[in-house]
């Protein structure tokens, strides 16, 4: 039986910013949302549907892992865009070592390809809240 006295809030998304820097690359930024505090984490990337998302997941996996002290390895395998019927589905696999297991996986939909930044970031919150949620046991 779980104890809800040590479930731990859920990190929130709160925005996602993409910058063009010299030549082909671009700054991502997520900011996430725990506890009251704001997170942000920047990585950069190609300027590329491919490289703004891997960049945004990347970003949104060490802002949530900022979040904690637990002692959570984790890294982002794989980010997919797939075009889904008449939107997107972005697909995020982490893995790594954890009591909890090593492979996480997280969807997130969004209608246009101007959102999948966004969905990236959801993506990567849909795999780590599950794990993270529970607190240290």
């Amino acid at each position: 039986m779980q104890r809800f006295d040590k479930v731990r809030s859920r990190v929130r998304f709160e925005s996602v910013d993409s910058e063009t820097s010299r030549g082909e690359s671009c700054n991502v930024t997520v900011r996430l949302e725990w506890n009251g505090e704001t997170y942000p984490a920047t990585e950069t990337g190609l300027e590329t549907q491919q490289g703004i998302i891997k960049a945004a997941s990347q970003a949104a996996l060490a802002a949530t892992l900022s979040t904690t002290s637990e002692q959570v390895d984790l890294q982002l395998v794989g980010v997919k865009a797939v075009r889904a019927f008449d939107g997107w589905v972005v697909i995020v696999r982490l893995s790594g070592h954890h009591p909890e297991g090593q492979r996480l996986l997280g969807a997130a939909p969004c209608e246009t390809a101007e959102e999948l930044s966004h969905a990236a970031v959801q993506a990567v919150l849909d795999a780590t809240n599950r794990v993270l949620e529970r607190g240290p046991e």
